[in-house]
């Protein structure tokens, strides 16, 4: 995996992936359609930590990496970089997940399904 200082900027419709050359950022890639679900700001991605075994990440997907092998969650105020082959389904930016750890693997569960489960008994 690269240790490059990547981060994303989201707006007017557009995502842009930079990296930090010589102490500048530069746009890499192409600028493409931000996914659905995504709001416009800078996202400092390159402060992403790696997961703990036996927790839960909850957020939303932020962008997948599929040449490093890697996507980026938002879990609260934090990003988090998960590895693509520890997950056992497929990562989609812009959506609400849960990922649970256990060991090395993980479980990537859709939120909203989740909250479909939750159900109030009154």
């Amino acid at each position: 995996m690269t240790t490059q200082k990547l981060r994303m900027i989201v707006m007017n419709g557009q995502r842009i992936i930079q990296a930090m050359v010589n102490n500048e950022w530069e746009t890499t890639g192409t600028i493409k359609k931000v996914d659905e679900g995504i709001k416009p700001g800078i996202y400092n991605i390159y402060l992403a930590k790696t997961p703990e075994d036996k927790k839960q990440y909850e957020g939303k997907i932020l962008y997948v990496d599929k040449e490093n092998e890697v996507f980026y969650q938002q879990s609260e105020k934090d990003f988090i970089v998960h590895q693509l082959n520890a997950i056992n389904s497929k990562p989609v930016a812009g959506k609400d997940v849960v990922i649970d750890y256990d060991g090395e693997k993980a479980n990537l569960t859709q939120a909203d399904a989740l909250k479909k489960k939750r159900v109030l008994q009154i």
